[in-house]
């Protein structure tokens, strides 16, 4: 078992009305960013994901790309579209795209 250490930051989405077709939360819902440090040996690879607009679009891309196998940690911050994705080794660009698919309509870059 890997032991990742990880530091809680709140971040909120501000306009009224996220649009993301997903969660009908109207706006302003709070997002949950987490800064995930890599322990020794460990990959990590940064993307850009692009059409998240709430709370719900970051639980879900962090939740379909916590499932790929030999993913040991996932960071998306709403606001710069990031996404950190900590393995056990490299990861197939492909297999991050369909995952964030799998999430909502979002783009992976």
């Amino acid at each position: 078992m890997v032991d990742l250490s990880i530091k809680d930051a709140n971040a909120a989405a501000t306009s009224g009305g996220c649009g993301c077709g997903n969660c009908g939360c109207g706006g302003g819902a709070e997002a949950q960013a987490t800064e995930v440090v890599a322990p020794a040996g460990a990959t990590v690879a940064q993307y850009t994901v692009s059409g998240m607009t709430c709370s719900h679009c970051t639980n879900a891309v962090t939740e379909e790309v916590s499932e790929i196998p030999g993913v040991t940690g996932v960071d998306v911050d709403l606001d710069s579209g990031s996404l950190k994705v900590t393995s056990d080794a490299p990861i197939d660009f492909d297999r991050i795209v369909e995952a964030v698919a799998e999430a909502g309509d979002y783009t992976v870059s």
